[in-house]
C-alpha cells in the first residue's frame, strides 16, 4: 500500500482511526500498535527525508533586564544547539509455504503474520530502551544509551554496590528532573511489586491501582501511568534485572524511565507509515510472502524529556 506522510504528530492508535491505511494492512498495524503499552502511547511524526534536524536550548540571554527612562536598551541573544536524528530501515519478509495455506487456509497464514508483527513490536521496544548505534550502526540509540550521553541518569541505590530496592523518594527525584513527564516505564518484573505497594498501608496513596472498562488493572504513580512493555507471553520481559548498578557489584539491577511522550519530548520519526505488502505467491510457486517495511527513528527533542533511575533491585518497594 502507498501511505501518505503521518503528520501531524500522532500515536499509532490515533493514526488507525483515519482512512489513510489499506484495509488489509490495518489489522496487522493495529496488532503492532497494541503489542506493547509503550507503542500505544509513543507518538510518531512523518518527515520528508532520512534526517531530522532540530534545535535545543543551550543558554538563555544573560544581559536582559529592566531599564530606566531614557536609558539604553539591553541587548543579547541566547544560544541554541542544532542536532540531527536519522531514520533506520526495517525490512522483513514473512514467508509461508503454500502447502501450509492449502491445509490450514488463510487463517493459518494470518497466524504467521501476527507472529511477525509481535516480533516487530518486541524488537522496536527493545531498541527504544537498549539500542546502541555505536555498537550496531543500523539501529538507533535507545534511552539507556542517551541517558549517559545527556547526563540524565540518577542512582536509586545512592552508591550502594549491587543496587537497592526501588525508593519512591528517589523516583520522585527522577520524575522531578523530567520535563512534563507523561508516563513511567518500569521493569515488567516489578509489576507485582507495584501491586504489593498499592495494598501496603505505609505506601497507600502513592501507588494507585484502577481498572479500565474491561476490567484490566491500570497502575499509576504520582499521577503518571506505569508502562510494563507487554502482557505475559513469549516476549522477553522489558528491562530485565541484568544491569550493573552505578556503584558496581553483580549484574542484578534494572532501571525505570520517567518519560515525556509528546511532540516536544520523546517521539518516533518515520519517512512514511509502516508499509505491509501482500506480495502473494512467489515465482517459486510454493511460497506466499508478506513484506514489512518501515524507515523509522527516535527523537529526544528536549534534553530533559526523560530521566533514567538505575540501580534498582527486584525487592519490595520502599518509601
Amino acid at each position: 500500500m502507498a501511505s501518505p506522510f503521518l503528520t501531524p504528530v500522532m500515536t499509532l492508535p490515533e493514526y488507525l482511526k483515519g482512512n489513510d491505511i489499506d484495509d488489509n494492512a490495518r489489522p496487522l498495524v493495529e496488532m503492532f500498535a497494541k503489542s506493547s503499552d509503550v507503542m500505544e502511547v509513543l507518538p510518531f511524526e512523518g518527515i520528508s527525508g532520512p534526517v531530522y534536524t532540530g534545535f535545543r536550548q543551550a543558554a538563555l540571554p544573560a544581559s536582559m533586564g529592566f531599564r530606566a527612562v531614557n536609558a539604553a536598551s539591553t541587548s543579547g541573544a541566547g544560544n541554541v544547539t542544532p542536532f540531527q536524528e536519522a531514520t533506520y530501515l526495517i525490512d522483513h519478509d514473512i514467508p509461508v509455504d503454500r502447502a501450509i495455506v492449502d491445509r490450514g487456509g488463510p487463517r493459518r497464514r494470518a497466524w504467521e503474520e501476527q507472529m511477525g508483527m509481535a516480533r516487530l513490536g518486541e524488537l522496536w521496544v527493545t531498541k527504544f530502551l537498549k539500542g546502541d548505534n555505536t555498537v550496531t550502526s543500523t539501529e538507533f540509540s535507545g534511552l539507556q544509551k542517551r541517558s549517559a550521553q545527556y547526563g540524565r541518569s540518577f542512582d536509586n541505590s545512592l552508591g550502594t554496590s549491587g543496587g537497592a530496592a526501588l525508593s519512591l523518594a528517589q523516583l520522585d527525584w527522577a520524575v522531578q528532573n523530567c520535563r512534563n513527564p507523561t508516563h513511567i516505564i518500569s521493569p515488567w518484573s516489578l509489576r507485582y511489586r507495584w501491586i504489593q505497594a498499592a495494598r501496603t498501608t505505609a505506601l497507600t496513596g502513592y501507588v494507585i491501582q484502577t481498572w479500565d472498562d474491561v476490567g484490566k488493572p491500570k497502575l499509576s504513580y504520582a499521577g503518571k501511568p506505569l508502562l510494563f512493555g507487554y502482557e505475559k507471553d513469549l516476549h522477553a520481559p522489558i528491562l530485565p534485572f541484568t544491569e550493573v548498578a552505578p556503584a558496581g557489584g553483580p549484574a542484578q539491577t534494572s532501571s525505570l524511565y520517567p518519560v515525556n511522550f509528546s511532540e516536544g519530548g520523546v517521539r518516533g520519526i518515520q519517512i512514511k507509515p509502516m508499509e505491509i505488502r501482500d506480495v502473494g505467491l512467489l515465482q517459486d510457486s510454493i511460497t506466499y510472502n508478506t513484506h514489512i517495511s518501515w524507515d523509522v527513528g527516535l527523537v529526544v527533542e528536549h534534553l530533559f524529556a526523560f530521566t533514567r533511575l538505575s540501580g534498582v533491585q527486584n525487592l519490595p518497594i520502599v518509601a
